[in-house]
């Protein structure tokens, strides 16, 4: 059925599709590669920025006098309170 080259055409065959397989695989790295450092610049920035509020609010809460940052928390709580208040009103 098949010929003396039988052996030869397969064997040629499989390395073709290695060949395709390794580079396919080179391509789709390098490609995820590449945006994953365009994905990484952007939440740096963002990351970045949030940081610098969150440094900006502890400071002023080590600095700030310890009354009126209790107040501010207990304003706060006062606050979450109605919240969960006005959420459990709207769910029945």
């Amino acid at each position: 059925m098949f010929g003396a080259d039988t052996a030869l055409v397969f064997e040629a065959l499989q390395m073709s599709a290695v060949i395709g397989v390794v580079t396919g695989g080179i391509v789709y790295v390098a490609m995820r590669f590449r945006r994953k450092s365009k994905n990484c610049r952007a939440v740096d920035q963002v990351a970045g920025s949030n940081l610098e509020q969150r440094v900006r609010v502890l400071e002023r809460i080590a600095t700030d006098r310890s009354i009126d940052l209790a107040k501010e928390i207990e304003a706060l709580r006062g606050a979450q309170s109605s919240v969960e208040h006005k959420l459990k009103e709207s769910s029945q």
